[in-house]
């Protein structure tokens, strides 16, 4: 029983890592600036 509940544990903690890692980089993608919507983006050169 100590084997199943130490796999589920370490199961809920991947998930836990996950998450939080999904968490952050939401955030970081909300928080930090954007392109204004007036500056024009550079033209790639051939």
């Amino acid at each position: 029983m100590d084997t199943v509940l130490g796999l589920a544990g370490i199961v809920v903690w991947i998930a836990l890592v996950i998450a939080i890692a999904a968490a952050v980089t939401y955030a970081v993608v909300r928080i930090s600036p954007g392109e204004k919507p007036g500056d024009p983006s550079p033209a790639p050169k051939a």
